[in-house]
């Protein structure tokens, strides 16, 4: 804080004694460190205040945006989250590429080879059954006649 030497410091107490004289000296210092430590509480009760009031300030924009948002008014939430657009704008490119012409078609392509491969699990699986069914009754044993 100060860059006060050796010498320095004996030439401010030689000052301070010449001055105030030896009686008064430690009533003077007394005071004066009572005058620095009011002083460091109110900077630090200032510094507490506005801290605290730019915490009550978010916390009341905060709350604002939470009611606005049950209410169903959602624009200024969007707008605290993606307050530059980018996000949405880069949301609705994509929607556009996959609703696109070319990726449109492509789609149609995977579902109709999606639709073709399962129809051909289907008839695999009835050949399947139907073949189990024929060689399923020979295994069968036979019940007695009780006549």
């Amino acid at each position: 804080m100060l860059d006060i030497g050796g010498w320095e410091f004996l030439v401010v107490a030689f000052v301070l004694i010449m001055v105030v004289g030896p009686k008064e000296l430690p009533k003077m210092l007394r005071s004066f460190t009572n005058l620095t430590k009011q002083m460091r509480r109110m900077a630090r009760e200032f510094t507490d205040g506005m801290n605290q009031i730019a915490a009550d300030a978010e916390v009341a924009d905060l709350k604002e945006a939470m009611n606005k948002a049950k209410s169903g008014d959602l624009d200024e939430l969007a707008e605290a989250i993606d307050p530059t657009g980018k996000v949405g704008e880069s949301v609705r490119d994509l929607k556009d590429g996959v609703s696109g012409t070319g990726a449109s078609d492509d789609l149609k392509e995977i579902g109709a080879l999606a639709s073709e491969a399962g129809d051909r699990i289907a008839a695999d699986a009835k050949s399947d059954t139907a073949s189990d069914d024929d060689n399923g009754e020979n295994d069968k044993p036979k019940q007695a006649d009780k006549s």
